[in-house]
């Protein structure tokens, strides 16, 4: 023996040159030495696969944070450890290593140690390394040779991964294990072993299946899975009938069809990428700031990731992904529209993890059906996938209506397949300045939508000269995919596994998923400083406020939101309204005129365009205040249940147009609650069950009526459509016919009235706005297909008097032109 460490010297000192000149591990989390909580317990590490490169990597991070060094001896009761690691996964043999079928000697003899002990405390810490982090290939005759994988590395490949992926390097901490947590009381040594190991090797399985994901399938293997599935056979055979010949042409457009869709992840490929976006990232951002991200990492190790962001830029597909592999995670496959598959992007993305899906499936079955095979196959591997509920980009800043296509898709998989539990994970992304900017500009003046092109590209290209502030990423709470199921249809799980019809109450499990995930998205909101910039400029009537006033009307939107809780996820900035507004300077989008009695900020026109889309970002926010707010605009006096009432008739429309969170039964407590927050900040009055306006000319009452009027624009939109229902009768108009009078109508009264908000008259609102009356049973289609109404529709306008100027509320009427019933309004 120690004629064979005399020869395997050489090596070890080759290799420990190695990694101290190459090796850059990079450490999760970013303070090991937390997760030992009490410093005096002993503590020994725990390795999965050890070896000199990994004694080494640990021993040079627990130096650096003054942890334990793992290559000290350990005294613990009476064993005597000559070091303080236990290799769970062992192997001998000096050229050629195997496995070792035994279990851990160290570890059996550390828990025998803790209970005879009789109460002294030992801390076992699993320790997670991956050099390079590329998963293996499913069915391939050739393993990639020093990537990190599901096998025991050996003493050579170990020494090249070392040196390949030195710099690609993760080292993940876990919580300290109290061995004498574990084990009951009175066990036997060796049971209490046995189950100590099994914990432990679950855990890094876990940890290994989160970090590299599952194994990896070849396309083409995939693709022949995809083929293969009953479904899409079913779908060749019904396209193509009795006809042989085209039933091999119907197998050759599946096989196009499959190709055209399977990502082909390339593991160099993403490396290749994340050094590329770091570079890009901070060329044109100030940072990226990360909140509650630790419950991604909660949540992975045990269940399957479906990333969920809301769609605010081209830059979210690389923002997320870009994130997770720097948090250790798997990246995840994404789900990209064919719009993107342009040459060269189109590789690169396929490369990357896009797999890509056409804009409409309808009509065609085959399609569909090898889409949902290949989504299916993805799924039951284990693999995090990316998509966007909301379909395609925000252009209004924000949350569009859920879409259920992808969403039904990985529930219909689930359901034929729940091995691996799901969990949805919400992403918020807060830009502070959007690339696409200008684009979504003239898209929501009514220009047509640009189609992407590589020479769009080029042009995007130029602008990463500019300054785009930060980003900020706030992870949302996970939503749990077993609890809906288990609600809306308890009996899911007997559903055989081919069940071609889908469960009866489907369709409610993905309405009530969609409204989950939008939900959790507003919930996480990022309130940034460019948000609460807007928010304040665009309430006055020319987006121009004194320095002074403006640094307190933000300084009141803090303290709203502070004292309003919407949840405790949404974040707000660590900076004073000064420093805000001086931010707002250096990205360009207020400037400062200097004057003797107060410098005053104002917006150019094109840029208050843009602050309409991140004031949107956070409307949400202050939706029930403002409501609360903007009902005293017109008057100094209300009663509390009067005001309940005015906000309850209008919730249903906020509820549709901000996806807001809270149930209609709940509406009431949060108006009240909402009052409670108002009075706090000194804005409102109670007198008895009187609320008061402050007096007219105030300080307070021109903060009062700034809030409120940042949900004028949306009150307008309403009594708008309740106008020209009223003149046109009911009966008359068609709800197409509807939409189109109430965006031309719309589109007028902006540039009567210089509104500088494109999305005011966005058509897309209008239709939410029409839907909810419909379903709230306020109008009506028969049999014509036109839309009917009673009187009682009037009552919504009649509301809407207390709250609109006198000079807008006409001004909507003569667009409507007189008829009957419009004095009424």
């Amino acid at each position: 023996m120690n004629f064979l460490r005399l020869l395997l010297r050489p090596w070890y000192w080759l290799a420990s040159r190695v990694f101290a000149l190459w090796a850059r591990p990079v450490v999760h989390p970013d303070d090991p030495a937390a997760l030992l909580t009490d410093p005096q317990r002993p503590v020994c590490y725990v390795l999965e696969t050890g070896g000199l490169a990994d004694t080494l990597a640990l021993e040079r991070i627990c130096r650096l944070n003054d942890m334990p060094s793992p290559i000290r001896s350990l005294s613990f009761g009476e064993l005597r450890e000559a070091h303080r690691l236990v290799v769970m996964r062992r192997t001998h043999g000096l050229l050629m290593q195997r496995k070792v079928s035994t279990g851990s000697m160290r570890l059996k003899r550390l828990v025998k140690a803790s209970i005879d002990a009789g109460g002294e405390e030992l801390l076992l810490v699993p320790v997670a390394i991956y050099w390079g982090r590329s998963p293996d290939k499913e069915h391939s005759f050739f393993k990639l040779l020093f990537s990190e994988n599901w096998e025991i590395a050996g003493r050579t490949r170990k020494f090249f991964a070392t040196l390949l992926h030195g710099r690609n390097t993760l080292l993940r901490f876990s919580d300290a294990l109290p061995i004498m947590s574990i084990i009951e009381e009175g066990i036997d040594s060796e049971v209490a072993y046995r189950k100590v190991s099994r914990i432990l090797r679950v855990h890094f399985r876990q940890r290994r299946t989160a970090t590299v994901g599952p194994d990896l399938s070849q396309r083409g293997y995939l693709v022949n899975q995809v083929l293969a599935d009953p479904r899409v056979v079913r779908a060749v055979d019904a396209e193509a009938g009795d006809n042989r010949a085209l039933l091999e042409r119907t197998r050759h457009k599946a096989r196009k069809y499959a190709l055209e869709i399977a990502a082909n992840r390339s593991y160099p490929t993403i490396r290749v990428l994340e050094r590329v976006l770091r570079r890009v990232w901070n060329q044109i951002y100030d940072g990226v700031v990360l909140n509650h991200i630790e419950r991604l990492h909660d949540i992975a190790r045990e269940h399957e990731v479906i990333y969920v962001p809301c769609h605010r830029s081209h830059i979210d597909y690389l923002l997320l992904g870009y994130i997770v592999y720097h948090q250790g995670l798997n990246v995840p496959y994404i789900a990209a529209g064919i719009n993107l598959n342009m040459p060269l992007i189109g590789p690169i993305l396929r490369r990357g993890g896009a797999f890509f899906l056409r804009r409409s499936f309808r009509g065609n079955k085959l399609y569909t059906a090898v889409f949902n095979a290949y989504v299916h196959q993805i799924l039951t591997r284990g693999y995090p996938v990316k998509y966007f509920v909301e379909g395609g980009r925000s252009r209004t800043g924000r949350l569009l209506a859920p879409k259920g296509g992808m969403l039904a898709m990985t529930v219909n998989s689930y359901i034929r397949d729940s091995r691996r539990k799901i969990a949805f994970v919400p992403f918020y992304f807060g830009y502070e300045k959007l690339i696409e900017g200008a684009s979504f500009i003239s898209e929501l003046g009514g220009a047509a939508k640009e189609k992407e092109s590589f020479t769009g590209l080029l042009r995007s290209v130029k602008s990463l000269r500019e300054n785009f502030g930060k980003v900020y990423v706030n992870t949302g709470k996970p939503i749990l995919l077993d609890p809906i199921l288990d609600e809306k249809q308890p009996d899911w799980r007997d559903f055989p596994n081919e069940q071609e019809e889908r469960p009866p109450a489907f369709n409610k499990i993905i309405d009530e998923l969609g409204r989950q995930i939008m939900s959790g998205i507003n919930s996480a909101a990022a309130v940034t400083p460019i948000s609460l910039l807007a928010t304040a400029l665009l309430s006055t009537p020319k987006q121009a406020m004194g320095a002074l006033e403006l640094h307190r009307q933000i300084r009141l939107s803090i303290d709203l939101l502070s004292r309003f809780r919407y949840s405790d996820s949404v974040t707000l900035p660590e900076m004073t309204p000064e420093e805000i507004v001086d931010h707002g300077e250096r990205l360009k989008f207020i400037r400062r005129t200097s004057h003797p009695l107060g410098d005053v900020i104002n917006v150019a026109e094109h840029e208050a365009v843009l602050l309409t889309y991140f004031r949107n970002n956070v409307q949400h926010l202050f939706a029930v205040p403002a409501s609360v707010a903007c009902c005293f605009i017109q008057g100094r006096r209300l009663e509390h249940r009067e005001l309940q009432r005015l906000v309850r008739m209008i919730y249903p429309f906020m509820q549709k147009e901000l996806c807001l969170k809270w149930r209609f039964d709940d509406v009431d407590d949060v108006t009240s609650a909402a009052i409670e927050a108002l009075i706090g900040l000194g804005i409102l009055a109670k007198e008895g069950s009187v609320l008061v306006r402050p007096p007219a000319g105030s300080e307070r009452a021109f903060q009062l009526l700034l809030l409120g009027r940042s949900m004028v624009p949306m009150l307008q939109r309403f009594y708008l459509v309740i106008s020209l229902l009223v003149k046109n009768g009911s009966g008359t108009l068609s709800r197409a016919k509807l939409e189109s009078l109430c965006q031309k109508s719309a589109q007028r009264l902006a540039m009567v009235y210089e509104l500088h908000s494109p999305d005011f008259f966005d058509k897309a609102l209008f239709q939410d706005f029409i839907k909810t009356l419909r379903d709230l049973n306020v109008l009506r289609r028969n049999e014509a297909g036109f839309l009917e109404f009673d009187d009682n529709i009037t009552r919504i306008g009649e509301d809407a008097r207390l709250v609109l100027g006198e000079e807008i509320r006409h001004s909507i009427l003569s667009l409507t032109f007189s008829g009957p019933g419009v004095d009424r309004l």
